[in-house]
């Protein structure tokens, strides 16, 4: 295949009215050389047909026929050892490219900071928007259905673990293995590939053998990395601003999802796993106490597993693990703690 500055690596399993359109997408909206390589991850005679005559309409696809359903994380490591491009993007088959010149704006974001090592596009067509009015934003994890890798994370990090089988929480474990070794995983805010939510794996699997296949692996990547936390963060001041927003990057970078309540002035840190609230400093405890109560109310699952009051003085904490360790004095201490309660 000939030298370019990308590979798209794209596993097929059936599904041809989506393959195509996904393949549609990409001929027409991309405007640099790319090499397409298939995985056919032993598709019917319909699609296998397909893919074998679109393999000979084209100088630059290659095309790999597994004689049974390797599942999507091996179909993509073997796209990625054939793979030797500066960059690899791998895609699923039921995404849709809606954005002219997609490839080349997303190179251009990865190549905006030498520790961008993952880059998204945007995928929902209804919710999506500009939050920072940036290019890009950081994220917690990037998303496999449609991933833009560089090489020298490939080189660094190697491929995808096996040990997830047919698929779920893959991305999120890929992740997590590319900010530990110091890269950054993000979001082009001004590139939309749609994605029709596993159309594949609900013709493969039952939704209860998909559901317990997506517990199983959660299960494997909470072993591994730790659960994801709510945290909960009151700040009545600030004085270094570095080293708090420092503490509040790295939590938010280790998959927990942050929720900031300001009474000082806004941090304004770009990471969709922080969220940030500026508020005037009347009360505070009131406030915060009846913050509280409502998240008491929530599902399980969103409710803070730690709060963190600072020298906020607070009354009864309604059941809540309420510690009053500081942002900047405690900093080591309070990744301890979290660390501690993650791997619990």
């Amino acid at each position: 295949m000939a030298e370019t500055q990308c590979d798209i690596i794209m596993p097929v399993y059936n599904r041809l009215d989506l393959t195509k359109g996904c393949l549609d997408s990409i001929y027409a909206r991309t405007r640099i050389p790319i090499n397409l390589i298939l995985i056919d991850n032993a598709s019917f005679a319909e699609t296998k047909d397909f893919l074998e005559g679109f393999r000979a309409s084209k100088d630059n696809v290659r095309l790999v026929r597994n004689e049974r359903n390797l599942g999507w994380i091996k179909a993509v490591n073997q796209g990625m050892a054939l793979s030797s491009s500066r960059y690899v993007c791998i895609m699923n088959n039921d995404t849709v490219v809606r954005t002219d010149g997609w490839l080349s704006r997303m190179i251009e974001v990865a190549e905006m900071a030498a520790d961008i090592g993952l880059v998204n596009p945007s995928f929902d067509t209804k919710n999506e928007t500009c939050r920072t009015g940036k290019p890009f934003i950081e994220v917690d994890f990037c998303r496999g259905y449609c991933i833009l890798i560089k090489r020298v994370v490939v080189d660094r990090i190697g491929r995808l673990d096996e040990a997830y089988g047919a698929g779920y929480y893959d991305d999120d474990d890929y992740s997590v293995r590319a900010i530990r070794a110091g890269f950054k995983c993000v979001k082009a805010n001004n590139v939309l590939v749609e994605h029709m939510r596993d159309s594949t794996f609900k013709t493969v699997f039952g939704e209860d053998n998909r559901m317990a296949l997506h517990e199983k692996n959660k299960a494997l990547f909470y072993s591994k990395w730790g659960r994801r936390l709510n945290l909960f963060f009151a700040i009545m001041r600030i004085g270094d601003r570095k080293k708090v927003s420092g503490l509040l990057l790295s939590l938010a970078r280790r998959q927990h999802r942050i929720c900031l309540w300001n009474f000082a002035d806004p941090l304004r840190i770009e990471h969709t796993n922080i969220i940030e609230r500026r508020l005037p400093k009347i009360f505070p405890s009131a406030i915060i106490s009846l913050r509280l109560y409502i998240n008491s109310r929530k599902k399980k699952a969103r409710q803070y597993d730690i709060v963190f009051t600072g020298d906020i003085k607070m009354g009864i904490g309604r059941g809540y693990n309420i510690s009053r360790l500081d942002l900047e004095k405690d900093a080591s201490l309070i990744s301890e703690l979290i660390e501690a309660r993650a791997r619990a």
